[in-house]
């Protein structure tokens, strides 16, 4: 069963799957806006007014990057998709080209490109064997060494997810 701390924001359970939350869903549509319109991480953290989480209201320029990046929100992984493809991937270019003061990075001609960051997106597989893990290190008589190498085969599935982001331009992957 899903508990209500990993569903990302935007999103609720509804009969068992995942649906939109209206309310939230605006304000992510409203960040993608935002960003793609010119605005600075900090600014748009500055004016979102729906509260991030009950833990955290006020929102911070991580968490605003946090939404721009996840995939999750173009209707992948079983969620329903709040925002298109294509504001999707012009935000991720302008913030992939972006310094962090906000100066534009420019790429001499003939520079071969080169990741600047990458994107990780848990697949289900990944959330399932996170699971699983929790699980035995619940159980009082678990075998250390199963667990131990249940976490390395983790880390190797969640290394395999990393999606690099290139700072501009067409990719060969």
């Amino acid at each position: 069963m899903l508990k209500n701390r990993n569903i990302p924001f935007g999103y609720c359970i509804r009969g068992g799957e995942y649906a939109v939350n209206e309310i939230e869903a605006e304000a992510i549509r409203q960040i993608f806006a935002r960003y793609i319109g010119g605005d600075s991480l900090k600014t748009i953290a500055a004016k979102l007014t729906v509260p991030y989480n009950a833990c955290k209201p006020v929102w911070n320029k991580n968490m605003v990057s946090r939404v721009l990046e996840n995939r999750r929100y173009l209707g992948e992984n079983g969620y329903p998709a709040i925002i298109s493809q294509e504001d999707f991937d012009t935000a991720n270019q302008i913030k992939a080209t972006r310094y962090i003061k906000g100066e534009r990075k420019e790429s001499p001609p003939g520079t071969e490109q080169r990741p600047i960051r990458t994107i990780y997106e848990p697949t289900e597989e990944i959330q399932k064997k996170t699971n699983e893990i929790a699980r035995m290190l619940d159980t009082p008589d678990a075998d250390k060494d199963e667990i131990i190498q249940q976490i390395f085969r983790c880390a190797e599935m969640k290394y395999a997810a990393l999606k690099p982001i290139y700072d501009g331009g067409d990719t060969n992957d």
